[in-house]
Order: C-alpha cells, then structure tokens, then sequence
C-alpha cells in the first residue's frame, strides 16, 4: 500500500514540475501573455455593456407601454448602477424620439460588441503567435539536445519515439498554449461577472456558486484520467512510428520472407492498443460537458427560483432579474469551456511529460570548450594506453595498448563483434573511455574541445550514410565553403567523377533519400570523396570497401592508397588486399589485442590472423 501512494506521490510531483516547466516556458513571453490578458479582460467588461442596455430597456419599456396613445413626455432612466453612478435621464416627448433613442441604443449595442469582438482577435492573435513561438523554440531546443547529445545516451531512445515526440508531441504542446490562453480568459469572464453578480445580489450569487466547488472536483479527476489515457496514446504513436520506419527500411527484407500478414498483424495490434486508449480518453472526455451542463442547470434553477421571489417581493425589477439571470447563464458558460478545455490541456501536458525527458539530455562530454585546448598542426601521432570500456556493464575493450606513427597504415581485423569499430569509435569520442588515456600528438582527447578532434579526423563509416541533397552538397558536407573545383577534385581521387557526370544533372542531381538513387558501390564512393575533401590528418576507414565488387575496389585502391599518403590511417577490412600493405595489424579478439604485426609475420605465427586468412581464401 506504502508502495503504491510513493508511486502515485512521484507521478504527482512529476507532473508538477512539467507543468511548472511549462509555465517557465510561457514566461519568456510574458509582455504577449499580459497585453492578451488585458485584452480578454476588455473583452469581459466590454460584454456587460449590451447586459446593461437589456435591463434597463426592459425597464424602460415598462414606462414606455402605450406611450403611442399618450401625449405627456415620458423620463427614462439607463446606466444607473447603485452607489456607482447616477446614470442618464432621458426625455422623449413623442414616439418619434422613442424610437429615435432605441435606435441609437441598437447602433450603441452593435458598436459594443464590435469593440469586444476587436480585443478578442487581439486575444486570440497574441497567444496564438506565443504557441507558434513556443513550439518553433521547443521543436529547436529538442533538436539542439539530440544532435549535442552521446551516441550511448542516443542509443537508449528508440528512433520511432524520438520521432514522435518531436513532432506529434510538440505540436501537442502547443495546443496546451491554445488552451491555456481560453482557460485563462474564461477565467477572467467568470471573475469579472462574480463581481458584478456579488455586486447586485450577494444571497443569490453565493447560493447559485454552491455548485462550483462539485465542478472543479469533476474536472480535476477528469483531467487527470485524461492525462493518464493520452500519455498511453503517444506511447502507442511512438510504436505506430517505428514500425513505419522499419518497414519502409526493410521493405524488401520483408517481402523476401513473404512476412507481409505477420507485418500487418503486429502493426493491426499496435493500432488497436492506441485505438482503446483513445477510446478510454474520450470516454472520460465526453463525461464532463454533461457533468457540468446538469451541475449549471442546478445553480440556474436556484437562481430563476430566487429570482422570482425577489421580483414579487419587489427587490428586483424585470430588467434586474432579466440581466441577473443572463449574466448567471454566461457565467456558467465559460466554466463549461473551462472543463472542456482542461482535457485539451492535460493531454497537451501528457505530451509535455514526455518532451522534457528530451530537453533534458546532457550534451556530449567535452561539447564545452571551457577550459579544453584546441586540437591544432597535428602531426597524427596516435596512442592508446591501457584503454578500456564497458557497454551498458559489458566489456568491450579490455585494456587496450598501441602506438601508431604519423603516416603509419593501422589495420585491425578480427571475428565480428570483436570491438574494431568499438576501438575507433573512443578515438572519435563517440563514446568516453573508462580506464586508461588516448593520445593525439601528446595530448589527452578528453582535454581537447570535441570540435577540434574530430575536425582532425576523416571517417568513412561502414554503413554509408548519405543526406537527401546533390552529389554537391554531399561531398562538400564535411568542408563548408570548399569550391566546386575541390569537389570535383575529391570525386576523380575517389573514382566517382565518371559516374556522376553520367547522372541527369551531374553533379547537381539529386541522390533521394539515404542516396536511393544510388547503387551501393556508388554510394560507397561518394562517401570517399566527402572523406579526401575534408583533408585531416587522421584516417578511418570501417569496411570503406565493403559495397565494392572486385573491379570497383581494385581501381579504387590507388585512390585510397594517395589518400592515406602522409596521414595516419585506421581500416578496419576482412578484405586481404585491404590490409597486406598495412605497417601494423593488429588482431582484435574479444575486445583485446592478441596479435600485431605486418602480414608475413602474423602469417608466420599461425595464429588467429593466420586462420582469419584461411578461412577468407578457402572459405
């Protein structure tokens, strides 16, 4: 039992500071929220214009009954308002200034509601541009997090929920802002309207408020039951998201194992699971308008009851009652949309819940310049000093030493999953060592600003990713600013200037997404040139010439071998003919180094480089 109300205690908490992280979100727009508020407010007093004119024309009409057949003038009295101001006597003589009159109240009514109509746009216009606003910066700040964020940290959160919660999410939150902004001027209405109604009567208007304590119970149980179900049906929007992403990824995977019923029967329960949610959120959602409706009929009933006893106990005039009763009925009215409303808002806050998580990423270690060097002139010295590192408590690396010299060729084979691209990867900083120091020329990676390291790092990665842009923006994505003649340059070292040429618009054709309008070995290339355009010192190459056929690799090995000329170059290859030449190999087994040497010499050693090699030629 214990366990159960800490868990609801901390759910509570935690939708607390989201929502007061959202309020403090909201503040940076606070001029705009104001200047809004004070237009709502206008608006409010503005609608107690036209109520006035109502009662004090039913009164004067009273005066006024048969005033056709009658020839004495007729005094009339409108805007008198108790204790506040005397109001306007008014003489009409004849019909025709009667009629004269009202039809300058009808022209004054008229232009009231104009006027209020005007300061609602202004309202509505203002917030309106603070949920644009709102979501513009959120939807940046989130993308900033995941871009600045480590590749572990990344690695925990499915592409499908990140997905989601940028989009749908965001846009969620902005219509907590929508909401808020009606809530917050409803609730300037019904403040305005409990004061004037207190004012009149204050018997009555206690009596017609005794509800409103049972109305905000409903809509605070309500609210919370709302959240709850919506918060379930992002989860599932989340899922819908990346099982989209997946098959439209493995499509042909997919049809090659004819798994489209299973495919379909997994996406059918993912849908059904958010079907249901939604069916629970709008059954809660769809209970309070009813709530509130029979909880107002309650308080108008008493109001109309003591209306009329006040009439006939001659306390209230017909115009009195009339406007009195208007005002109770508008006033229930905003409370109506405010329980309305607040399900919009606690399923905006759902999604709130689930974008804070986001913005609250650490950025990568050492994004931060303060107080780190600037990595610069390398020379391309490389060393690793007893590294070793752990992924999610697993050991990958294992105490990891090696030194490779400027312009030095360090290829590193072994079993898959042996912790290769795991090794080059800490060089990179894409992940932070646990024990032990990596050295560029002398100084520790970890003390130098990430920019500057990875400035002096080209890698061509074993899975070619490439940007749905030009064969231009591509090859030049690693060097801003570098000329069409660089770019043309880097694509004749890396044996793709032929093909490209041959393209529709050269090399201003488009690639499509993820380069699908390449074959593999293009794609390949084009990611080789991107690496010689950005001309660093250091060099990795993972499977850099893994979607090759035999041909392709053997014309492109001159130009990786005037690439790595003069640069320190890691490649990781099963591949023979990409590793004999290499100065050192290094045979990674379970995250260690169980061999190094040239190829003769690990050959002569009959170890696993020896059987490595025999299993590639004999298979």
């Amino acid at each position: 039992m214990k366990i159960g109300h800490s868990g609801q205690g901390t759910d509570s908490l935690q939708q607390k500071n989201h929502l007061f992280r959202f309020l403090r979100y909201l503040a940076s727009y606070k001029g705009s929220i104001i200047l809004a508020m004070s237009c709502a407010l206008v608006a409010s007093i503005c609608y107690l214009g036209p109520i006035q004119i109502l009662e004090d024309t039913l009164d004067s009409l009273k005066e006024l009954e048969g005033f056709n057949q009658s020839t004495q003038p007729v005094s009339i009295r409108f805007f008198d308002i108790e204790n506040i101001y005397k109001g306007i006597d008014i003489t009409l003589a004849n019909v025709e200034d009667a009629l004269h009159f009202f039809f300058s109240l009808l022209a004054g009514f008229l232009i009231l509601v104009f006027v209020r109509g005007f300061f609602v746009y202004g309202s509505d216009f203002l917030m309106e541009r603070v949920g644009n606003k709102l979501s513009f910066r959120v939807r940046n700040d989130l993308y900033e997090k995941l871009v600045s964020a480590s590749l572990g940290t990344l690695s925990e959160h499915h592409s499908g929920d990140v997905m989601s919660r940028v989009t749908d999410d965001v846009r969620m939150l902005q219509q907590a802002v929508a909401a808020t902004t009606l809530i917050m001027r409803e609730i300037i209405h019904v403040t305005v309207f409990s004061a004037v109604l207190f004012y009149k009567n204050v018997q009555m208007t206690i009596f017609s408020m005794l509800v409103l304590p049972i109305v905000a119970y409903f809509i605070s149980r309500i609210g919370t039951r709302v959240r709850k179900a919506s918060t379930e049906i992002q989860e599932r929007s989340s899922d819908i998201y990346s099982q989209l992403k997946e098959t439209l990824s493995g499509i042909n995977i997919i049809k090659s194992f004819t798994a489209e019923k299973n495919e379909i029967e997994r996406f059918q329960s993912v849908t059904s699971s958010q079907y249901n949610s939604a069916i629970r959120r709008a059954r809660f959602a769809s209970l309070l308008p009813p709530l509130i409706e029979w909880m107002g009929a309650i308080g108008i009933a008493t109001v109309l009851g003591l209306g009329c006893w006040n009439v006939i106990d001659g306390k209230f005039s017909i115009g009195e009652f009339t406007s009195y009763f208007v005002m109770v009925a508008l006033m229930y009215k905003p409370i109506k949309t405010i329980g309305s409303v607040n399900n919009v808002l606690q399923q905006s806050l759902a999604s709130a819940e689930r974008i804070f998580p986001l913005l609250d990423l650490e950025r990568e270690a050492g994004s931060e310049s303060d107080g780190k060097h600037e990595l610069s002139n390398v020379q391309g010295t490389v060393q690793f000093q007893n590294v070793s590192f752990a992924y999610q408590q697993r050991p990958v690396i294992k105490n990891v030493s090696f030194t490779a010299q400027p312009g030095e060729i360090i290829a590193l084979v072994g079993p898959s999953g042996s912790g290769k691209t795991t090794l080059l990867n800490l060089l990179l900083r894409f992940y932070t060592v646990d024990s032990g120091i990596i050295l560029i020329d002398d100084f520790p990676i970890d003390e130098v600003t990430l920019t500057s390291l990875r400035k002096n790092i080209s890698l061509v990665p074993q899975g070619t990713f490439l940007f749905n842009g030009t064969v231009l923006e591509n090859i030049g994505y690693g060097a801003p600013g570098a000329t069409r003649d660089a770019i043309i340059a880097a694509a004749e070292k890396a044996n793709a200037h032929g093909f490209i040429s041959e393209m529709p618009n050269g090399y201003d054709t488009s690639i499509g997404e993820a380069g699908g309008n390449l074959s593999g070995g293009e794609q390949q290339r084009i990611s080789i040139a991107r690496a010689i355009l950005k001309e660093a010192p250091i060099l990795i190459l993972d499977e850099a010439t893994s979607a090759l056929d035999t041909q392709s690799e053997a014309i492109i090995q001159k130009s990786l071998t005037n690439l790595m000329e003069g640069r320190t170059s890691f490649i990781i290859a099963h591949r023979l003919s990409t590793v004999m030449r290499a100065n050192n190999i290094l045979v990674i087994n379970d995250g260690e180094i169980v061999e190094s040497g040239n190829h003769t010499k690990l050959l002569e050693k009959g170890g696993l480089y020896h059987k490595l090699c025999q299993q590639q030629i004999f298979g």
